[in-house]
């Protein structure tokens, strides 16, 4: 998972049931945008991540060395290529366009912060008014497109 994506979860109050459905991984460079550097710029959302990976809600990995390929992402989005690519996951999670836009061309599987709370929605329990909570509170940091697809993909499950 990717600093934007981790953020943006934290931020809609999805995160806790987001990294208890899944295995989350995230590699050293996105600790440190999410940790680290929001330590110091005073934001809260650092403590609450800081917890989870203490907690070993959220795992830190080791990504491999980075290829050339790697260098045209930022740090964070290269380290999580890296890990990908290591093998033994199953899909990227991001909110990046133009990393989205890279996964895409290269057929890698990915989910968007809506994309993993409609996950949890659909497959972990969660209720539907929960994740439409969680949604309105996520529709301020993404497309009205990508809002309403997850929202009716929530809304709309048996």
């Amino acid at each position: 998972m990717d600093s934007d994506c981790l953020i943006k979860l934290v931020k809609a109050g999805a995160k806790e049931a987001v990294v208890a459905a899944m295995d989350v991984f995230i590699p050293p460079a996105v600790k440190r945008e999410t940790v680290e550097e929001a330590k110091k710029r005073g934001y809260q959302d650092a403590a609450i991540i800081e917890e989870n990976i203490a907690a070993g809600k959220i795992e830190l990995a080791k990504p491999r060395t980075a290829s050339l390929r790697d260098m045209m992402l930022t740090k964070g989005e290269g380290e999580v290529f890296s890990l990908y690519q290591r093998g033994g996951y199953d899909v990227i999670a991001s909110d990046d366009d133009k990393f989205l836009r890279k996964l895409h061309l290269s057929n890698i599987p990915f989910l968007t912060p809506a994309a993993c709370i409609v996950y949890v929605a659909r497959n972990r329990g969660i209720e539907k008014s929960t994740a439409v909570e969680m949604l309105e509170r996520l529709s301020q940091y993404v497309s009205r497109d990508e809002y309403m697809t997850a929202r009716y993909a929530v809304e709309e499950r048996a």
